[in-house]
Formats: structure tokens, sequence, C-alpha cells
């Protein structure tokens, strides 16, 4: 199976000041993507309902525009001048959460009034019809527990990956914390076959989510990332 390399320097860029923006950066995965983009030396645009929440808010790199990623023309204004879009939001323990489907639809109207191509979209294992490729314990738990949640996120990927937009949809099995390793597997969703299961740590994902974001790889692709 494919593995992501283990880098030994920072992030590929486009530009040397790569300009994106990120939806969900008070979240513990977006967090992350802030972190290691600013680490990198990217400029980011971040959408927040609460300001408060955001540790980096007065960071010179950091531009913070305060409204509802639900919103397509608050998504617009933030997302206007970035090289890309990386939408980390998540739903934290609400399991009955459509937070995913409401989005979808507005971000992509956004980025069509912004003209703005690159979208990177953080789902799960286990969205819709990625079950099948989920072990048969995660498979079974998140039937049990987030049943709801996940047909939700599978209707947003759908969404996404009907668009027009230069996609990549993220599916990372189950969530773990430790520090970026960069040494992860990335399985194509229709590609080898066979169930995946695992963890992967948060950190992981966001790096995950950057480099896609900052490059060319895996446009128009569903991926599992795992360890």
């Amino acid at each position: 199976m494919p593995r992501l390399a283990r880098r030994a320097g920072p992030h590929t860029v486009k530009t040397p000041d790569h300009a994106a923006h990120v939806l969900g950066a008070t979240g513990p995965i977006g967090q992350q993507v802030l972190q290691q983009a600013l680490a990198a030396g990217h400029r980011v645009t971040v959408l927040v309902r609460d300001p408060a929440r955001l540790q980096q808010r007065d960071e010179k790199r950091v531009t913070v525009v305060i409204g509802d990623a639900a919103s397509a023309a608050d998504v617009e204004e933030a997302t206007r001048g970035s090289q890309a879009l990386i939408c980390a939001l998540g739903a934290g323990k609400d399991y009955k959460s459509t937070l995913a489907s409401r989005t979808a639809g507005p971000v992509l109207e956004a980025m069509a009034a912004a003209g703005v191509e690159r979208l990177v979209w953080l789902s799960a294992l286990g969205s819709g019809d990625t079950a099948r490729r989920q072990s048969l314990f995660q498979a079974t738990a998140s039937k049990l527990v987030m049943g709801t949640l996940m047909a939700d996120k599978g209707i947003a990927d759908e969404t996404i990956a009907r668009s027009d937009r230069d996609w990549t949809i993220a599916l990372p099995v189950l969530f773990g914390n430790g520090l970026t390793t960069a040494d992860y597997l990335t399985i194509p969703l229709d590609g080898i076959q066979g169930r995946v299961g695992g963890r992967i740590n948060r950190s992981d994902v966001a790096d995950f989510l950057l480099s896609a974001a900052t490059s060319d790889l895996w446009v128009r692709r569903r991926v599992i990332l795992t360890r």
C-alpha cells in the first residue's frame, strides 16, 4: 500500500508564502493544521464564530474572519484571495450532527464565487458507503454509535465529489493523540481492496490535509489515512 514518505523538511508549497483558508481552526484537527501551516511559513485565513477561542488570533500571519461555515457569504468573504481551502470541521461528540451536509453546499458555492479551485475536505472512514472499507469492529461500532453522523458525512462527501472543484476527501480511521510522524498510510478508497483498521494521530491527519492543500497530490480522490 502506498505510504506517505517521511519528510526531512517543510511542506512543499506552490509559492513561498502560500495563502490558505481553514474552516474549523478552533477544533482539535483544525488547530493542528493552523499550527503546522504557520510553522511552514504560510499565511492563513480562518473563519470562526468566536475569535476568543482561537489561540493564534493575534498572530500576524493569521487573518480572522468572524462568521458561520454554513453561510456561503461568510465563507466567500474568508476564502477570497486564498489558494486553497481546508475544511477541518468536526462535530465533536454530537453524533447526530448534520454539520457536514449543512456546510458542503455553501462551501462549494463560496469557492466558485471566490474563484478558489483547491478544496481539501476532512471526512471519516465509515462515512456513507465507505463503511465497506472499515475493519469489521470499527464498522460495527460506527453504525451503533455514530450511524446518523456517518450518514450525514456521506451525503456531504457525495456533494463534494460531484462538484467541479479540485477536491480531495480525507478518510481517517479512529483518532489517536501524539506527535506528527509523517509516517502513515495513504490508501485510495477505490484502490487496493480490503478492510482497514487501526488509528492515526490527529497531528498526522493535519499533516496530510496541509500537504494535499499545498500540492497537486490526490486531486479528485478519496484517501484513507491510517498507521
